[in-house]
């Protein structure tokens, strides 16, 4: 703890965030009873806006590694994704806002499996640049941590909208899976695949425009690894297991772009129900359900939903590839039908009002989660697991442990009344 003037002082110029004459200046600024205590200047600071409030409590509490990251100078947590966790930055460049995500030396140094699939996202994120999927602007190592820096993006994601305010309308929801739609169809042109699509990775805008995150788990098709667990493969499943293809439980890898269609049916069910296509039960019990069993219909779990566009979603959810939506162009199509009613606001901007609101909120705000530590976003769902055998085989041998049960219950009953006879 910084207890005294001195140790904040050093801490303020270590830390990389102000030089010695910002500081001066920042200085002068602050009354002169408020100069000789570490937190009534740290206040100070932050009512100047020369430090956030996040980073005025790091500093009190004498840290000063991580606060600057190459250009970037790390302002409020946001939350935290699958594999990193993510901040609220500013590029010392351009003074532009960022989001940047960062994953944390000790899990680097700790998983180097994480690390591979991180740095491997590094690399993915560059290809696809479209209005619909987060821009990635830049991406490096600075201190030994790894980072890429985003398009920061106020709202909420689609889980925490459904979560907070109910389902969607269908022509809100039609609209924003339409965008989406949209810019899967740019990733899969670009030979990616997502993989991991779900409410938690799509964003909403204040202005009602969606946007797809974290390529953590994507795919480009033909792409080979030595090591199936960055990528998956036999041995492997990757994915989250609430929104997974079915075919993506056998072969992780052997996907191709109609496994994002599935995952997108699996989200619009949720979208407009509020609940997951099939909820409850452990990762096993989910991929059984997705190969083997139909959700409860649409209509018995919201039935404003016309039969219609339940239908639209169904077909998005085929058990079978050939029979969904053949691209993700085709399923935006067939939603912008449904979409007209809804209420088409311009994109959003960095420095519009919302935009501005939303900075402001998280740089003033309590930041009480330390780096590497921050739970606002929602927890990934995503997993790297042993995948359950093939249907015919994993039926078969469901039918082998009933006989061997029954037959087992039968030798008992045998064996038993032999018992008596004997004693008899």
């Amino acid at each position: 703890m910084a207890d005294n003037i001195e140790t904040f002082v050093r801490a303020v110029l270590k830390s990389g965030l102000l030089n010695r004459e910002q500081f001066e200046a920042a200085l002068r600024a602050t009354p002169r009873e408020a100069r000789g205590d570490a937190r009534q200047l740290a206040d100070q600071l932050v009512k100047l806006g020369t430090l956030t409030r996040f980073q005025a409590r790091k500093l009190l509490n004498g840290a000063i590694v991580g606060l600057v990251l190459g250009p970037y100078q790390v302002h409020a947590p946001i939350g935290r994704g699958g594999m990193g966790t993510v901040y609220l930055a500013v590029d010392s460049r351009n003074q532009q806002h960022v989001a940047l995500k960062v994953l944390p030396p000790k899990k680097a140094r700790e998983e180097e499996r994480l690390l591979a699939r991180f740095r491997r996202e590094m690399e993915l994120s560059r290809r696809v640049r479209h209005p619909n999927i987060a821009l990635t602007h830049d991406v490096g190592i600075s201190q030994g941590v790894n980072y890429i820096a985003m398009e920061y993006i106020p709202g909420r994601s689609l889980h925490r909208v459904v979560m907070q305010d109910g389902p969607l309308t269908v022509a809100r929801a039609a609209r924003l899976f339409s965008e989406v739609c949209s810019g899967l169809d740019h990733a899969h042109h670009q030979g990616m695949i997502h993989r991991d699509l779900k409410p938690s990775n799509i964003m909403v805008t204040p202005n009602n425009h969606a946007k797809v995150l974290d390529l953590g788990l994507a795919l480009m098709e033909g792409e080979v690894a030595e090591d199936v667990a960055i990528i998956g493969g036999a041995g492997y499943v990757v994915g989250s297991m609430d929104y997974i293809a079915p075919e993506q439980t056998e072969d992780s890898r052997g996907v191709d772009a109609r496994a994002d269609i599935y995952a997108l049916g699996c989200s619009l069910f949720y979208a407009l129900t509020g609940r997951a296509p099939f909820p409850g039960g452990n990762f096993k019990e989910k991929m059984r359900r997705h190969r083997r069993e139909e959700p409860e219909p649409l209509a018995h779990l919201n039935p404003a939903v016309p039969q219609p566009f339940a239908d639209l979603v169904h077909k998005m959810m085929a058990k079978k590839p050939e029979q969904r939506f053949a691209s993700a162009y085709d399923a935006r199509e067939a939603l912008l039908s449904w979409a007209m009613e809804d209420v088409d606001l311009p994109m959003d901007q960095q420095g519009d009002k919302n935009f501005r609101e939303s900075i402001t909120a998280l740089e003033t705000g309590d930041a009480t989660a330390e780096i590497g530590d921050v739970a606002v976003i929602e927890s990934s769902g995503s997993a790297v697991l042993p995948p359950l055998p093939p249907e015919s085989l994993q039926t078969r041998r469901e039918y082998l442990w009933i006989a061997l049960g029954l037959a087992g219950f039968w030798l008992i009953v045998l064996l038993a009344l032999a018992l008596v006879a004997l004693l008899g």
